[in-house]
């Protein structure tokens, strides 16, 4: 991760009180037998990072605590326990979670997690949009996180966050970026390999049809109002969809998927046109607009990708 990283370490803890506890280093001979007990402890007791939308909850428990989460349509926890075990009650229902097991937490609900004495855990809250968009960028189609709770495996290994980090202070960097997306699609990815992945992330049907009739025609100017009457809601619900399990608009996916079309062209060796021929057929005003999209999308301009197919023609 970039050490420039924004993170934010908390100095007081209504439930814990004392954060940052001394280390055996910094207690004075004298004082050996405070230091003996203190180094049965953890050094931190709580720190908080974020990375982009994910808010990162490390806590460490000397005493049993209890600690309230309510899941709702914006969104969702899960709580990761580290060392210890950490008993989840909600509804009545309780479970025990213990290190390398994992509870998503997306029913619209309130839930108690009771955190043993010498445990330690992370709370990781995601916005529900950045995982629906991580589900669908995944799984190739557009999707919705089902208002439920899943238990999964999953590990600080698999996360790849060590945990407590130093405090420094900065704004994140493209690294930070990375290891966000990197961070969201491997929990789909390990929630995708349950049986269970099917019913955590149903289709969303009114955005995936809208899809196809863009992909069917992308040169057409597509907009909110043409495409919410043809798949069954309304214009409002429709640009919500597509911000929350996309996370982009329609203009935005017109765009991405009119580009693609015109890098399939190109890479195919049987197109004759030339480049401003694809792009005037893929909808875009002027040659000059499709190429500054093109290699801001793809890292490279038309000719190059184009040039390429060709050489791996001859090759």
């Amino acid at each position: 991760m970039n050490p420039n990283m924004a993170i934010r370490l908390e100095t007081h803890d209504a439930d814990n009180r004392a954060i940052a506890l001394p280390s055996v280093r910094a207690v004075a001979p004298h004082r050996h037998a405070v230091a003996v007990r203190e180094a049965a402890r953890p050094a931190v007791l709580r720190q908080r990072f974020k990375l982009g939308p994910l808010d990162f909850d490390y806590r460490a428990f000397p005493r049993q605590r209890v600690v309230a989460l309510s899941s709702t349509d914006a969104t969702v926890h899960i709580v990761m326990p580290i060392t210890g075990t950490a008993v989840v009650v909600t509804e009545g229902k309780a479970q025990t979670l213990s290190a390398g097991s994992a509870l998503l937490l997306g029913a619209i609900t309130r839930t108690a997690v009771v955190c043993a004495a010498g445990s330690s855990a992370l709370f990781l809250h995601i916005p529900r949009a950045a995982i629906q968009s991580a589900a669908s960028r995944v799984l190739g189609s557009p999707r919705r996180l089902a208002a439920i709770d899943h238990l999964f495996g999953w590990s600080l290994d698999d996360l790849g966050a060590q945990l407590p980090r130093a405090s420094v202070a900065a704004e994140p960097g493209q690294d930070d970026r990375v290891l966000e997306q990197r961070t969201l699609d491997g929990l789909v990815k390990r929630l995708r390999e349950d049986a269970a992945a099917d019913t955590l992330f149903p289709v969303a049907r009114s955005v995936q049809r809208a899809v196809e009739h863009i992909r069917a025609n992308p040169q057409h100017s597509w907009t909110i109002n043409d495409l919410a009457p043809m798949v069954g809601v309304t214009p409002g619900t429709l640009r919500r969809n597509f911000r929350t399990c996309l996370g982009n608009t329609v203009t935005q996916l017109v765009q991405q998927i009119r580009i693609e079309w015109v890098r399939a062209r190109l890479e195919s060796v049987t197109e004759s046109r030339s480049i401003s021929d694809i792009a005037l057929a893929a909808g875009f005003g002027a040659p000059g607009v499709m190429s500054r999209t093109y290699q801001r999308h793809f890292g490279e301009t038309p000719s190059k990708t184009r040039a390429r197919a060709f050489r791996a023609m001859r090759d």
